[in-house]
């Protein structure tokens, strides 16, 4: 049997105890680790990090409440698993909330801000009636219309095509703008290409859906004046507005020059 040099066995010896040592060390710095690894992770899903108050602000009409629940942002909900844009995203699948926010505040709060839309007029298109916001979305409940908005009747538009309509979003903007008062019941139709609109008995040629807002302010400002039962009002130019007494019709005005290409016109009879 060959003998070991005491030497090279003491070398050895060390060698091996150095090797484990190392070995202990990183299995500390391991559990160490995987300890502060887990203290994190427990307080991330520990009621000291989880929703105490969630603040829903704006709803009316809409979901946002069972939605919350149903994306569990709800008290309890550690506020690490809280996905706001995607929360966000799933509010606004419904069609009464034009725009959410939803911020988390640490260490237990979530704000929610909802911002809904409003309808403005009940709309007939060639699918039929709906209640739509300004910005054209149909919104739900009754199919049917009443007498408490404004009806815009445009049945040559597909439904498909609401956003796409200048004539669709030109009403809608122009009931929006006009007092309550005149609003509920005004009527807004197509005739020969142009929009006409019936707003307190009065006929209104509204011209191209353009400059509604204007023409809708302009009209609120000349029903206030003593104007003949049965006259028209002509408000093609918002700026330069015409009223035809009863019986009495407007001069006839070619109607490039009545509307050119920025809508106004200047060849009107001044009320």
């Amino acid at each position: 049997m060959t003998a070991i040099d005491p030497r090279l066995a003491d070398r050895r010896k060390e060698v091996a105890e150095d090797r484990a040592r190392r070995n202990i060390k990183r299995l500390l710095r391991l559990i160490v680790f995987l300890g502060i690894l887990g203290a994190v992770v427990w307080l991330f899903l520990s009621p000291a990090l989880s929703v105490n108050f969630v603040d829903l602000t704006g709803v009316s009409s809409s979901r946002a409440s069972e939605i919350l629940d149903e994306e569990q942002v709800v008290a309890g909900r550690p506020l690490i698993l809280i996905r706001a844009r995607s929360v966000e995203g799933r509010l606004l699948s419904d069609p009464w909330i034009k725009t959410a926010d939803v911020d988390v505040h640490w260490p237990n709060r979530v704000e929610v801000v909802i911002d809904e839309r409003v309808p403005v007029a009940w709309v007939e298109t060639a699918d039929g009636w709906a209640s739509r916001a300004v910005d054209g979305v149909a919104l739900p409940g009754r199919d049917t219309p009443d007498e408490t908005m404004a009806h815009i009747v445009l049945p040559q538009v597909a439904d498909a095509n609401v956003y796409e309509s200048f004539e669709v979003i030109g009403s809608l903007e122009f009931v929006a703008a006009l007092p309550v008062s005149l609003s509920t019941s005004a009527i807004i139709e197509l005739r020969n290409g142009e929009l006409w609109a019936i707003v307190a008995g009065f006929d209104i040629r509204l011209g191209r859906p353009i400059e509604m807002e204007a023409k809708a302010l302009t009209l609120a400002t000349l029903l206030q004046e003593n104007l003949a039962e049965g006259s028209e009002i002509n408000l093609i130019a918002p700026t330069n507005p015409a009223v035809s007494p009863p019986n009495r019709g407007a001069t006839p005005i070619d109607q490039d020059e009545e509307e050119g290409d920025d809508g106004s016109g200047d060849n009107s009879t001044q009320p």
